[in-house]
């Protein structure tokens, strides 16, 4: 009896040893798998200042629920220093990142403000990098980047909008023309025309351009904002803007100012001073002056004096208080 007893546990013995030789494997596997599970592949892409191109690194971010989380913490990975031989970041110190939301496979990245401070080479290389190293991670195809809230726009008022692998580069190759961004102050009116709807406005501007002339131009492409109405005729034509060492922005715009409206309901008296206080946004600039296909002209379709410069009211109302004066 006590033989078969010690036969059955030496048989319990060797199956239990069987059964560890067979599963020790699966277990070092299944270990391994669960020891780099909780990181994901990732690159962040860093500047070479010998070509002024991108070169990437690999890394790894913490695996986690919330994608954004992921993000950001990769965003923040390309601030450090990457520690590298002719390798430096992409993204300049005082560039903030604010936030990132994930809307499908599209990362929505926040900014501050310090980012319109950037040189058009700066800008360029900067927002590359952050493209390739978001959409180095699996679940992230797209990018778009806002600068506290509001969206980047070129000097047509468009959206740049989403920007992925293939329409974002990141060779040597940087722009000649030399851009920088901006936020206008622009002034519009509301349906009734009885008062001024303030949009604030990032766009693309070119360096080599006067800021008064893209002020203009945002302005004849009209608002963004919903509940915000255009006031200035579509068709208007700038001939030429300046502005003097005294203050005096000269506005040289086309027949077409005159003879057309913007809306129907659109009172005159709106039209001048979304320009004027506009332009007075500006530091540098404290009186607006009109002219018409180069000359002066005595009034502003019998409603408005334009043989003397105009400077910024607070509101309509004013303007028609001293009006009626």
């Amino acid at each position: 009896m006590r033989l078969m007893k010690k036969k059955k546990w030496l048989l319990h013995l060797a199956l239990v040893v069987i059964v560890c030789i067979i599963l020790l494997p699966c277990l070092f596997l299944l270990g391994s798998k669960l020891g780099t599970s909780g990181m994901a592949d990732a690159e962040v892409y860093y500047l070479v200042s010998a070509n002024n191109s991108l070169k990437e690194v690999r890394t790894n971010v913490p695996q986690e629920t919330e994608t954004s989380n992921m993000a950001f913490h990769l965003l923040e990975r390309m601030k450090e220093d990457p520690k590298k031989d002719g390798m430096v970041t992409a993204v300049p110190a005082e560039v903030e990142f604010l936030s990132v939301q994930l809307e499908d496979k599209k990362a929505v990245v926040d900014v501050s403000s310090s980012y319109l401070a950037l040189d058009n080479a700066q800008e360029v290389v900067c927002r590359s990098a952050i493209v390739w190293t978001l959409t180095s991670l699996d679940m992230i195809d797209n990018v778009e980047l806002t600068v506290e809230g509001r969206s980047l726009r070129n000097q047509q008022g468009k959206e740049i909008g989403v920007m992925n692998r293939e329409n974002v580069r990141i060779d040597g190759d940087v722009p000649a023309e030399t851009t920088e961004y901006a936020i206008l102050k622009l002034y519009f009116t509301n349906a009734d025309g009885t008062d001024f709807q303030i949009e604030d406005r990032v766009v693309e501007v070119n360096a080599n351009q006067a800021r008064e002339k893209t002020i203009l131009e945002q302005l004849i492409a009209g608002p963004l904002e919903k509940g915000y109405y255009p006031t200035v005729p579509a068709d208007t034509k700038i001939r030429d803007v300046t502005t003097t060492k005294d203050g005096i922005c000269y506005v040289n715009l086309s027949q077409d100012f005159l003879m057309k409206t913007a809306t129907a309901n659109i009172n005159d008296v709106v039209t001048v001073y979304s320009i004027v206080n506009s332009l007075c946004e500006l530091e540098e600039v404290d009186k607006v002056q009109f002219l018409m296909e180069g000359e002066k002209i005595e009034d502003y379709k019998g409603v408005l004096d334009f043989s003397t410069p105009f400077t910024a009211v607070e509101s309509l109302q004013t303007i028609r208080l001293q009006n009626k004066q």
